[in-house]
């Protein structure tokens, strides 16, 4: 939020009611004087620095560089304005900029400030965290620095991005990036993602941001370590509460593109991808704390038709891996049971996770096809979202969700994924 400081002086004038002047005459000859204006209170340094951030702000959001470059002095005024310059080609609704943790030691300063921001027809909001470093000048508080805190920048810090609009989508590529049919692949993979999941409501318009590589992605997110094999990837800052840690808030929703794979890629293998993510991204509001990652990266996969079972099926089929040291890790991924475990997803190298992707599909496609189709695996996440359900992630919630819904135990269901797999498999 904005704060701004009113300042406001009570002053006497002609205009002032006159109730009693003989008294007023008497008062005078006395030799007493008139009343003095009440002294205005110089602003605090803090609702100075306050007033900086709301200018900085107001002049981000407007495009006024030259309202932008007057908050800044030293080498910052050379970044502001690269991005400011940036920033005017972006449909940027709102920009507000609040600090905490404010130190100040005579005329140096340092806080912390987070900025919101918003585009245009765009429902999320999106967030900033900065450390600032502030200095007083002959002309007030001025940014003497500003760097990220988390190691994520706006979209306009980082480069000059070309913003492309459809229906439902606000593309963001790099100014000189030629994006073929990106517009038009995003429209096709929410429809295809729209008909698997059937009133499941979808954000009325998604942004999108399309990077060459890895490295410019990272430069936009903290939260992502492993890149260099992804196309892309939905990003989300889900906030949960409650013993079933249900979704109470979302913020943030995006999409990655990362260009230098997904422009290699087939016509119908580009909007799989565009399904696939946007399936997380309409998800998001259902995906709370004890979700397992099998079932959302399960679902997500069924939803865009990326049948990915046969790997799982050949493996539990028999067949060897031709790196030896890798077949135990990949074959302990093909259980649900380890699968359910908190963050059993995380710091996989990539030949166990392959494998655990492939074993979630095969476990989407066969709940799917033997209870109720995509029905079934949204009703899955409603009941790991139930707080009659109790317990904390793991096989033993699984169980419990299984046999809610399913009406069969974890290990029945899994017996059922293993057949199923093994059909698919290519040996």
């Amino acid at each position: 939020m904005t704060a701004t400081a009113l300042l406001i002086a009570a002053c006497g004038g002609d205009d002032a009611p006159k109730t009693d002047t003989k008294r007023a005459s008497t008062t005078e000859s006395q030799g007493q004087s008139k009343p003095k204006p009440t002294a205005t209170k110089e602003p605090s340094d803090t609702e100075q620095l306050n007033k900086l951030l709301a200018d900085r702000a107001a002049a981000l959001r407007d495009g006024d560089e030259a309202a932008f470059l007057k908050t800044a002095t030293g080498s910052q005024a050379s970044k502001d304005k690269r991005a400011i310059a940036n920033a005017k080609e972006l449909p940027i609704s709102d920009v507000r900029m609040t600090a905490e943790g404010t130190e100040i030691e005579g005329e140096k300063g340092t806080l912390r400030v987070d900025m919101t921001y918003r585009f245009d027809d765009i429902e999320t909001f999106y967030i900033k965290t900065s450390r600032m470093t502030v200095q007083k000048t002959e002309d007030g508080w001025r940014v003497a620095r500003d760097r990220p805190s988390a190691g994520a920048l706006a979209p306009w810090e980082h480069t000059r991005y070309k913003a492309r609009t459809s229906d439902h989508f606000l593309a963001l590529a790099p100014a000189k990036m030629k994006v073929g049919s990106l517009m038009t692949d995003l429209e096709k993979g929410r429809a295809s993602m729209k008909r698997k999941l059937k009133g499941v409501k979808v954000p009325g318009k998604v942004l999108v941001i399309v990077n060459r590589n890895s490295n410019d992605t990272r430069a936009l997110t903290r939260d992502l370590k492993t890149l260099s094999a992804l196309v892309a990837i939905a990003e989300a800052q889900v906030f949960t509460d409650g013993p079933a840690k249900s979704v109470s808030d979302v913020a943030g929703q995006r999409v990655f593109v990362l260009w230098r794979s997904y422009g290699k890629d087939s016509r119908s293998g580009r909007r799989q991808t565009i399904a696939h993510e946007l399936a997380h991204v309409a998800l998001a509001r259902r995906t709370g704390g004890r979700v397992p990652v099998w079932l959302s990266e399960g679902t997500a996969m069924y939803v865009s038709k990326d049948k990915r079972a046969g790997d799982a099926g050949a493996l539990l089929s028999g067949a060897q891996l031709k790196d030896s040291s890798k077949q135990q890790s990949a074959e302990n991924v093909l259980s649900l049971a380890r699968l359910s475990k908190r963050d059993a997803f995380h710091n996989m190298s990539s030949i166990p996770l392959s494998f655990a992707y492939s074993y979630s599909s095969a476990a989407a496609e066969t709940i799917a096809a033997k209870y109720g189709g995509a029905k079934a695996l949204l009703r899955l996440h409603s009941a790991y979202n139930n707080e009659k359900i109790k317990g904390k992630p793991g096989p033993a919630l699984t169980n419990r969700v299984f046999k809610k819904v399913l009406k069969k135990s974890l290990k029945q269901v899994e017996s059922e994924i293993e057949a199923y797999a093994r059909t698919q498999s290519p040996f």
